[in-house]
């Protein structure tokens, strides 16, 4: 019997709420595509981009004829555990600090922007009513709406709903719901609204090797390794993280039912099967296990984790981001979404791995992307930010920040190979790839900067 299959609900919803689609291989990319609240802790080809006509928005669906305002656009920023929680932190407060100086701002307020702590905020001029900056859902420790949480065998969280003007933070979405659903939270309640997604994903390879040497530091940056549980694949209501994403992931990759389970099964042969680790936490098996059990054991519960052991704070996330790919895809190019609605759905596709080695670019086409042909931040402005994230980015990596967990592990290849060769982890570690690679490729289309 299957550890993590279907229920029949599950499948009800699918047949009625889904249509079906050819793999997103045979789609063509959208003319549009770029290619509440939990408390956490949590080299290309040169090219000479400081021609100010490169640094254009290169959205396709936005006329670069006309004046643009960012704000008549709602932005949501998904992430995954391991592929740009900080980043995202750090590129919306740049955004919004740039359209105070933009805005002729004072330094003083420039800094005030930049300090906002608490999760919503709006900018707005406190005399006469306009608004700065974008207002923002999401601070330092807190996401728009819960991570990894839904509502229903079928659903999306209830209070997941883009507001025009705002920039969203959001870790780990359950998107579970159908894409007609999802199309109408993505772009709100008002008329006429349209949405731009960053989506910033990771090789699940390159993911999963960040997430175990991470986590395995002695002292342990994240708390909740000490009280997980990294095999509890279902959620509270008994269904699994799996069955929810199958559906889905199934009709675009060779992940299967069977292979899921093997997951589950090797992380329950590696987790407090041994006596002398028998009543250890899950952070002691990443001290106590040698390299490759400790990697596997992490890996599983990026897997197959549904999270609900650690209140949602990490777990599952491969799947997740893999789900999501498929879905934002699909929110661009399904007959079942109305043309409009579709067009009106912006996609800007970022890979942590491609950011880190090409800081400059990522920086200023993700600027490009939300601010568009709005000219409140000059291109100058934005250039300026950009070579300053890159400096800030390499003063950083000489000091060997903590937080990244590039470069330092001898045995990171040896490892790497040995994930691609594993019989259990390989393949379905393999098909997430895929789906990632083919995303970056739909975005590097539309955006240069890139490549």
């Amino acid at each position: 019997e299957s550890k993590v299959g279907l229920s029949s609900t599950t499948l009800l919803l699918k047949k009625f709420d889904e249509v079906s689609l050819p793999p997103i291989s045979r789609l063509e990319a959208s003319p549009s595509t770029h290619v509440a609240t939990l408390p956490r802790t949590d080299d290309s080809e040169e090219r000479d981009w400081s021609d100010r006509n490169s640094a254009k928005a290169t959205d396709s669906n936005i006329s670069a004829d006309r004046k643009e305002d960012a704000h008549d656009y709602g932005v949501v920023i998904v992430l995954y555990h391991k592929t740009g929680y900080v980043l995202s932190r750090i590129l919306m407060k740049m955004t919004i600090a740039l359209e105070y100086e933009g805005n002729g701002r004072s330094e003083e307020e420039v800094k005030r922007a930049k300090s906002v702590q608490r999760r919503d905020a709006d900018h707005f001029d406190g005399e006469s009513g306009e608004m700065i900056a974008f207002s923002q859902h999401g601070n330092w420790n807190g996401n728009f709406i819960g991570a990894r949480k839904h509502r229903g065998i079928g659903g999306c969280h209830p209070s997941f709903k883009i507001k025009r003007g705002a920039i969203h933070l959001q870790e780990a979405p359950d998107f579970f719901c159908g894409e007609k659903e999802l199309a109408a939270r993505m772009l709100g309640d008002k008329k006429d609204s349209e949405t731009k997604i960053v989506h910033m994903i990771r090789n699940p390879f390159d993911m999963v090797l960040s997430n175990y040497f991470y986590h395995s530091q002695d002292p342990t940056p994240e708390k909740w390794v000490h009280g997980d549980d990294p095999c509890e694949f279902n959620y509270p209501d008994g269904n699994s993280l799996a069955s929810h994403v199958l559906p889905t992931l199934q009709e675009e990759t060779k992940i299967t039912e069977k292979q899921l389970d093997a997951v589950v099964d090797m992380c329950q042969s590696l987790y407090q099967s041994k006596s002398s680790l028998k009543n250890s936490s899950f952070y002691e098996h990443l001290l106590a296990l040698d390299h490759w059990d400790g990697l596997r054991l992490a890996t599983t519960q990026m897997i197959i984790s549904s999270s609900a052991a650690n209140e949602g704070m990490a777990g599952g996330d491969v799947l997740r981001m893999a789900n999501n790919i498929v879905k934002f895809n699909r929110l661009q190019t399904s007959s079942s979404i109305p043309s409009k609605q579709r067009k009106d759905i912006h996609l800007l596709t970022l890979s942590m791995d491609e950011y880190i080695t090409g800081v400059k670019n990522n920086t200023l086409a993700f600027l490009n992307f939300l601010l568009g042909n709005d000219d409140t931040v000059s291109i100058d402005l934005r250039v300026k930010a950009a070579e300053e994230q890159e400096a800030s980015a390499i003063k950083k990596g000489e000091r060997r920040n903590k937080h990244i967990t590039q470069g330092k592990h001898s045995d990171k290849e040896e490892l790497r190979q040995l994930l691609r060769e594993d019989s259990v982890l390989g393949p379905v570690l393999s098909e997430v790839e895929k789906l990632v690679v083919g995303a970056l490729e739909r975005s590097k289309k539309h955006d240069p900067r890139l490549q």
